[in-house]
């Protein structure tokens, strides 16, 4: 081991250093005379103040060049540090100045000054550069030491890993601190041939496979390492963003310095990364005439063995670890430059280096010339991803961690099992599991698709299915064209068409559009198409009518809160829900809490008759809650249909919010029981002491038999004789009909009751059953009642008038009325301006085809009395 460049080094900075001050300190001292007369002349707070500034920056610039740290003693009698040698030659200044004095004129310093000015500079400047806090670390007592990190929980423990251990590995970004793949015992070899000696090491795999976790505890395990005493000094180092291969070897290059510099003095060889980008520049341009003025004349081949020889003398070797080299794309940036200087450092035994770069962007790189020893990284298998997906699903799934009601089978998670993979071999090329590992073939997308579901979920949990979220972030982060393609698509592939609604020419257009759209996107990619048309096709089934097989597709029905659905669709795109919006948890909240206690003011009810969205999201979900339980749903059916009445009272009606929600899901759920007759009976009990139009909307849609009635075809008649027989018994006069008819509502509800319209089968539909209504409507005319005189208007003239037609029903009239039919025109033309404005001009029309109706009555009897006299 060579020490003597080291001793002549620090014996010529002594030299210098005491030279120096020798000659400047007495001249600083006296000259210029004039700015030390003007220095005395202030106040000597000032003066030292100023005289204290100019030895603190002296002082920090020799820190600064000779940059000391209190690691280099350890060799300081074979590399003497020359910030050593300078300390001691300003130490002999101060001693020849306080003893024989340095200063011509008599001046004669004193140790204060020294002290004070020197030794405060010192400390301060030492501070600033943290070498004093290095001596304060070195003589304060040792603490015990943190615990250390894992090392890594492998795969096959991935079931009983700590659950925070595994979120860490979700939420890193960079090189992961736990191995829930296997790539420790890659680490673990590269670590030992390292160790052994090798002096070139490849690791090759694709983007995102773990090649910056597997060199991150390559660096972990060496710095712990001891083989025979020898320290391992890592210098890891990203290719990506250097303009220049040049300025990318000299960063390297300095970054080993400055790691070496830790353990040894390497003021000899500070020089070595612009002496090297030296020799990479062209020869006779302008660069290299500067470069020779301020750089040293030894070359770099000459430093670099100064530096290996510094290895050597601390038993230590420098790992360069170099990444991303096949990525920097920049015009200036030449790859083999860079393999060119690695090839130099295996000239030098103490150095060795790390590569990694990607499977098919670096054909560049010859590993198996520049490597002793390559590492190829797998692909995720089937297993390995799966345990990590049904890991992170069970986390989520699990109500402690996220409480929500989860529809649906609670235990259902078998769609990542591995060995669905198996079972479905037969039937389809990839099974889920084995689509998600062919996307997701890396640690990084596995990483990225497995933490943002787990991210998203923290706000959606229970708001959409957790497997759809999932498999929508696969194809995020496994094939991001695909993803885009469905961006773009998704307004087709949540459903198939019906044939019925659209020709088949078209429907052939457009199921070719898309399929055009599908083979652009997938051209070139780097994933397998074939694996992402197989995840579409778990969360989108229609997804195989228009990219697969139109005619063999048969809809499979979907689940709840599935992304076939826009607003979960929504949901797993935005990661989002709107704080107005209603959320499915709240809703299944308010359904479990009707179920335990079921009335009318229980939050259910109230919502589903004053919210539209409420509704909506309610008659969505109760499937799952309210199954075929008929009782349970002709209840809640019977207390939104009794709130309405009581809070809409003769305004309630099948348009009141919450009846057509209620009815719908009803008409679904419950069958044609005999026993419905006694419950639809009870509830026209109710609402005929309110509402007429209440009465009609019950008939309508509970009672009247067809495809959306409750009731059996034989019961439809004696409902609708228990219609009429009850209002017949209750409306006894004009005042009962008026509270029973909306001022405000439409004025139909008189026409409905009567003709029972839009119906295929009616019942006691005709004029005579109902013609006991007549006196009592005369009787609210004549108060003056607006809302009976439009519903008689409408009675009058709806079921003979058209658009193009005008008409009055002169049966009504004369069956309801008979010899009191003048006076109800009378009264309808006297109230013409105050009804609705949608009514006046049915009932402008009424009135005056009746007054014709009734004119041609007048003329007939006049005649049949003429004749009857002349006769006699």
């Amino acid at each position: 081991m060579n020490s003597m460049p080291h001793w002549r080094h620090a014996i010529l900075t002594f030299v210098v250093t005491v030279l120096a001050a020798s000659i400047l300190l007495p001249l600083i001292r006296v000259q210029p005379e004039a700015v030390h007369q003007y220095f005395k002349s202030l106040h000597d707070w000032v003066r030292v103040a100023f005289i204290f500034s100019l030895c603190v920056i002296l002082v920090g610039a020799l820190f600064r060049l000779l940059s000391p740290k209190l690691g280099h003693l350890t060799h300081w009698k074979t590399h003497p540090p020359a910030w050593l040698a300078a300390l001691v030659g300003w130490i002999v200044v101060a001693v020849i100045d306080l003893s024989a004095g340095l200063s011509s004129d008599g001046y004669t310093a004193n140790l204060v000054e020294w002290l004070g000015y020197g030794g405060g500079s010192v400390l301060l400047a030492g501070w600033q550069s943290g070498f004093s806090s290095e001596i304060f670390r070195r003589f304060r007592p040792a603490e015990s030491p943190p615990d250390e990190p894992p090392e890594g929980v492998t795969v096959q423990d991935i079931e009983n890993a700590p659950w925070s251990e595994v979120e860490a590995w979700l939420r890193s970004d960079g090189a992961a601190q736990y191995d829930f793949l296997g790539n420790q015992a890659v680490a673990h070899r590269v670590s030992l041939l390292v160790a052994d000696g090798a002096r070139s090491i490849g690791i090759v795999g694709p983007f995102g496979a773990g090649k910056t976790s597997i060199t991150g505890w390559v660096r972990d395990r060496l710095t712990k390492l001891e083989v025979g005493g020898r320290k391992y000094l890592i210098c890891h180092h990203s290719c990506w963003g250097f303009e220049t291969s040049a300025s990318a070897i000299h960063d390297m290059l300095g970054s080993a310095i400055e790691k070496v510099a830790e353990c040894i003095d390497t003021f000899q060889v500070e020089s070595l990364p612009d002496s090297y980008r030296q020799t990479l520049s062209a020869g006779g341009d302008w660069f290299e005439a500067v470069s020779n003025l301020v750089l040293s004349d030894t070359g770099p081949g000459e430093q670099f063995t100064r530096l290996s020889e510094l290895l050597e003398s601390i038993d230590g070797r420098l790992i360069f670890i170099v990444e991303d080299l096949d990525r920097n794309d920049t015009n200036g940036f030449e790859i083999q430059e860079v393999l060119a200087f690695l090839e130099r450092l295996k000239d030098h035994p103490s150095f060795s280096f790390i590569l990694t770069a990607g499977l098919t962007k670096s054909p560049e790189i010859d590993f198996a010339k520049l490597c002793d020893h390559i590492e190829f990284l797998q692909a995720i298998q089937p297993a390995s991803a799966s345990r990590l997906i049904e890991r992170v699903a069970q986390q989520c799934l699990d109500n402690a961690a996220f409480p929500h009601h989860r529809l649906g089978n609670p235990s259902r998670n078998y769609e990542w099992n591995p060995l669905t993979g198996l079972l479905m071999s037969g039937h389809e090329e990839f099974s889920l599991p084995q689509a998600v590992a062919s996307l997701l073939n890396t640690p990084r997308s596995l990483r990225h698709a497995l933490g943002r579901t787990f991210s998203a979920w923290k706000t959606l949990h229970g708001e959409i299915d957790f497997n759809h979220l999932l498999a929508v972030n696969i194809l995020r982060f496994g094939a991001s064209e695909g993803f885009q393609f469905l961006l773009r698509r998704w307004d087709r592939l949540h459903s198939a068409p019906s044939q019925s609604s659209t020709g088949q020419g078209i429907l052939d257009r457009n199921r070719q559009a898309i399929t055009n759209d599908w083979h652009q996107t997938i051209a070139n990619v780097e994933w397998n198409p074939d694996a992402a048309v197989r995840v579409m096709k778990f969360i989108l089934p229609a997804t195989e009518y228009w990219l697969v097989n139109s005619s063999s597709y048969q809809d499979p029905g979907g689940g709840l809160q599935c992304v076939s659905v826009e607003r979960y669709w929504a949901r797993a795109i935005n990661e989002w829900i709107d704080a107005e919006q209603v959320t499915d948890q709240e809703v299944i909240r308010d359904i479990l809490a009707w179920q335990a206690a079921p009335n009318t003011a229980t939050d259910l009810v109230r919502r589903l008759t004053t919210s539209p969205g409420y509704a909506d999201i309610w008659e969505y979900l109760a499937g799952g809650f309210f199954a075929n339980q008929r009782d349970e749903i002709l209840l809640l059916c019977e207390q939104v249909i009794r709130r309405i009445l009581a809070e809409q009272t003769s305004g309630a009606s099948y348009d009141s919010q919450g009846f057509a929600h209620t009815w719908r899901f009803a008409r679904r759920r419950v069958a044609n029981h005999p026993e419905n007759q006694a419950w639809l009976k009870d509830r026209l009990l109710e609402a005929a002491p309110v509402s007429i139009r209440m009465v009609n909307g019950l008939w309508h849609h509970y009672g009247n038999p067809g495809s959306y009635s409750i009731l059996r075809l034989g019961d439809g008649e004696p409902i609708r004789r228990f219609v009429l027989d009850t209002l017949e018994a209750q409306v006894v006069d004009g005042p009962t009909l008026v509270t029973r008819l909306s001022q405000d509502a439409p004025a139909n509800g008189l026409y409905q009751l009567v003709f029972d319209p839009g119906t295929g089968t009616r019942f006691l539909a005709d004029v005579q059953s109902w013609s006991w209504l007549g006196p009592h409507i005369l009787d609210a005319l004549r108060t003056k009642n607006i809302g009976t005189a439009a519903n008689c208007a409408v009675l009058l003239g709806a079921r003979v008038s058209s658009r193009d037609v005008m008409a009055a029903d002169t049966e009504v009239l004369d069956c309801f009325f008979g010899s009191d039919a003048g006076e109800v025109i009378d009264m309808l033309d006297s109230v013409i301006d105050q009804l609705p404005e949608s009514d006046q001009l049915l009932a402008r029309n009424v009135v005056g085809a009746a007054r014709q109706h009734l004119a041609v009555g007048d003329g007939l009897n006049r005649n049949n009395g003429d004749t009857e006299g002349s006769t006699t």
